[in-house]
């Protein structure tokens, strides 16, 4: 989704990278610092502050998204380039997430199954596209809509009063569980069904390959 919408997003926002770009400010700096962001995030996302982590996670995706714009209005983009976004991109989801399992809103289980799954979304892509797989842009929660839904969860977090934050009528081994958790244990599962659609999706794909390269060498 956010995909499609990136195209007309860019020319909305293109004022702003072009301030950035003639302030010629290296596209590397907006990636370290908002992986910076992203591990300031984790840590008060551990904390339990879901305020500052909120607006420290807006800020690194800003940045996130600032500096493929700078790179590109300024001619610096290369695959040395879009190697190292993808390496910190990683990171920061792991700052993000794993911050949250320290956190006494998920359980651990929930917790590392996000982690594990957000990560798997893109070796699933890294790895069909290095076998030749194109239009890897499949699935419903790719890492810019987790970062929008996680900043839902963190906003209405923010919002609700901590009496209503507690959904007493779900319990879980006794405890009650939270409404931040019902949505992050949902984020959770759309990631886990995201690798599936990836998996499923390569497979499709190399399978009707060999098909092909198989008719053709009986030909």
């Amino acid at each position: 989704m956010i995909s499609q919408i990136r195209e007309p997003l860019s020319k909305i926002a293109q004022p702003i990278i072009i301030f950035f770009a003639k302030m010629k400010i290296h596209p590397n700096v907006f990636t370290y610092f908002g992986l910076l962001l992203s591990i300031a995030a984790g840590v008060f996302l551990a904390l339990e502050n879901p305020l500052v982590g909120f607006i420290l996670i807006w800020f690194a995706g800003t940045m996130d998204f600032i500096d493929g714009g700078v790179a590109r209005y300024r001619g610096l983009d290369s695959k040395k380039g879009s190697f190292i976004d993808s390496v910190i991109d990683r990171v920061s989801d792991l700052a993000v997430f794993t911050g949250i399992i320290f956190s006494e809103w998920v359980d651990g289980v929930t917790g590392g199954i996000m982690v594990g799954s957000a990560l798997l979304i893109s070796y699933v892509r890294a790895k069909g596209e290095s076998v030749g797989v194109k239009r890897m842009t499949i699935g419903i929660m790719e890492r810019a809509e987790r970062w929008m839904v996680l900043m839902l969860l963190l906003f209405i977090a923010v919002i609700v009063p901590n009496q209503a934050f507690i959904a007493t009528q779900w319990w879980i081994a006794g405890e009650p569980i939270s409404y931040f958790s019902i949505g992050y244990m949902i984020l959770t599962a759309l990631c886990v069904l995201t690798v599936l659609q990836r998996f499923i999706y390569v497979s499709v794909q190399l399978t009707k390959t060999e098909t092909t390269q198989e008719v053709q060498v009986q030909k």
